[in-house]
């Protein structure tokens, strides 16, 4: 089972957002955007440690966009899916399957004015909340539902350290009952007689019997005697019925409790536990779904660690439970399934909106690439304002400093230049239209003999049917498309309203037919002292930059490196303009930023 659609209607920032989720959840979005507001909707219909008082709301958590005048209603509908397989989870949801659709039950959560108030609301008393499934407000969510279908939250500011040390709140006491509960009387029993008289040698130690009379007698003559607390020095308690909670968790072979482990090993330390207690709870049928949410997972860890532990927990997962994490960071962002990941993006006139990727349509060689491409880069694409897509470093190394020669700081922006590694846009492409993310496509139209069309013209064409398709809508249609095959001009206009820009060859030609940029790039050339025939070239180049022969121009650049040669020519290249193609794409996305 798992939760596949949330709708939250009027509730903080969110005026009407619907979102579809995968099996496990990777939640995005810059500060304040919503993603803690996000999960406490979540909770209003599942947690079942969450009290009644925190399920009535305030009126100050109805969308800013509303009108209270309106009595606005404020609503959450999280949709199950795949519990036909699991009879205790049939009987459970059963009452609340949808009418058009029984193989998904609906939980919704409603809080609105109540009957017979006349006017606007003036207060949260004038409200009530209802937790009802099925779409019918009299088909109320039983207590066993949510008992048995929860939400454990372990949220970013957690005192691990401390609830771990906590006998009632650490998730190791349940684990221990449970196997103090295999132990026989006789066995406890006799543990309690060797601590007892273990704790009796120690504590018949002179220093410490006088410090502890000392204690004893400065509290009695505190409290008196009628509130004496008969305090003793020991280490354990002998009562072998409470002997196991003397019982931590401890590291370095015992050593060293868990109070003196880093602040990172406590979170990872309570992190395993709380699986582990959630795995205990579903054997002793106490629970047939957990759904595990973490805010920040990654506080404290070392990005290699960051990246070890969720890649394990994301794979292969056999227990009845889903994950839904939110995150900063582009390491764990990196090994999520790329399908789990939902970017929350503000919307000032709509509230903030949620792009899922778990609908994209993606062949499965699209999906490795973009898998293997996020967790190479570290999925920064995720994270950034705005993307230009490259084909490769050539095009990185020079960005940056075509961007700052149009007055444009790509990183004070949030921009990010991403190589594809070829020409294959297309998952790339279709990645940051399912995400809203602003981008442009930086390609060259690479020209092939008089005989066959340039390679660049069906690259643009498909470009702009992947982009209308991931929005939606339909193709170009075939008269359309037809005109731009047959109309370069009209092509490469389509192609930029799209955020597709192309040259009339290839980067390095276009850069020595540029009259601001073939200047640096003929020194750069130069200095690598060719011979004799090339020189000659070179110096009739320098002449006449009209002259450059671009076959002979990319074998002089092959010999070199196109990244050895752009690192290069990125250091003459500061404060020249830019090929016109490019000073438009950087224009463009900035503009979308």
């Amino acid at each position: 089972m798992h939760l596949s659609h949330v709708r939250i209607v009027n509730f903080r920032n969110f005026g009407a957002l619907d979102v579809a989720l995968d099996s496990n959840v990777l939640m995005v979005g810059e500060n304040r955007v919503g993603k803690t507001n996000f999960i406490f909707a979540l909770r209003l219909v599942l947690d079942n440690t969450l009290p009644d008082a925190a399920r009535q709301l305030k009126l100050g958590d109805i969308w800013d966009g509303c009108e209270l005048a309106n009595s606005p209603e404020v609503k959450v509908d999280i949709d199950l899916t795949d519990f036909d397989g699991d009879p205790a989870l049939v009987a459970l949801l059963t009452d609340y399957r949808l009418a058009a659709d029984h193989t998904v039950a609906r939980l919704t959560y409603l809080f609105r004015k109540k009957a017979g108030i006349a006017g606007s609301p003036r207060s949260e008393a004038d409200y009530e909340f209802k937790i009802y499934g099925g779409d019918d407000e009299t088909r109320q969510i039983r207590s066993d539902v949510r008992r048995r279908i929860c939400l454990d939250l372990l949220n970013g500011l957690r005192d691990a350290e401390g609830e771990l040390r906590s006998w009632r709140s650490s998730p190791l006491r349940p684990l221990i009952e449970d196997a103090i509960g295999q132990v026989t009387e006789a066995e406890l029993n006799s543990v309690a007689s060797d601590l007892t008289a273990a704790t009796t040698k120690l504590t018949e130690l002179a220093p410490v019997r006088s410090l502890g009379q000392g204690l004893r007698t400065q509290i009695a003559e505190l409290t008196g005697a009628s509130q004496d607390i008969k305090t003793k020095l020991g280490f354990a308690s002998t009562d072998p019925l409470r002997l196991f909670r003397s019982v931590g968790l401890f590291i370095d072979d015992g050593k060293r409790g868990i109070a003196e482990a880093s602040l990172g090993s406590a979170n990872l330390a309570f992190l395993t536990l709380k699986l582990a207690e959630f795995s205990w709870r579903s054997l002793q049928n106490e629970r047939n779904y957990t759904l595990v949410v973490i805010e920040e997972p990654e506080a404290h860890l070392h990005p290699h660690m960051q990246r070890r532990v969720f890649r394990r927990l994301f794979a292969g997962q056999q227990e009845p439970r889903g994950l839904f994490l939110t995150t900063h960071s582009p390491n764990v962002a990196s090994i999520a399934p790329l399908k789990s990941i939902i970017l929350l993006k503000a919307r000032a006139a709509e509230g903030t909106r949620a792009f899922s990727l778990a609908q994209m349509n993606l062949n499965p060689d699209e999906l490795e690439d973009l898998q293997r491409y996020l967790d190479t880069t570290r999925a920064e694409i995720l994270f950034a304002r705005g993307v230009i897509f490259v084909e490769g470093d050539a095009e990185i190394a020079l960005l940056p400093v075509f961007a700052d020669s149009c007055g444009r700081d790509l990183d004070e922006l949030g921009i990010t230049v991403c190589s594809v590694g070829g020409v294959n846009f297309s998952p790339y492409v279709k990645l940051a239209t399912a995400l809203d993310i602003p981008f442009v496509v930086i390609t060259d139209w690479d020209p092939l003999d008089g005989m066959r069309p340039p390679l660049g013209r069906k690259r643009a064409l498909d470009l702009i049917d992947d982009i209308r398709r991931t929005k939606g809508e339909q193709p170009l249609p075939g008269p359309e498309h037809a005109a731009l095959e047959a109309d370069d001009e009209r092509l490469r206009e389509a192609a930029e309203r799209a955020g597709v820009f192309l040259n009339n060859s290839t980067l390095e030609v276009e850069i020595a037919a540029s009259h601001a940029m073939s200047g640096a790039l003929l020194a750069v050339l130069e200095a690598e002292g060719f011979g004799a025939l090339r020189q000659e070239r070179l110096d009739r180049w320098k002449a006449d930059p009209t002259a450059v022969n671009g076959e002979q121009l990319l074998s002089m650049i092959a010999d070199i490196g196109k990244g050895r040669l752009a690192g290069r020519l990125a250091a003459k290249a500061i404060g020249l303009d830019p090929p016109a193609y490019i000073a438009g794409a950087i224009e463009k996305v900035v503009s979308n930023v």
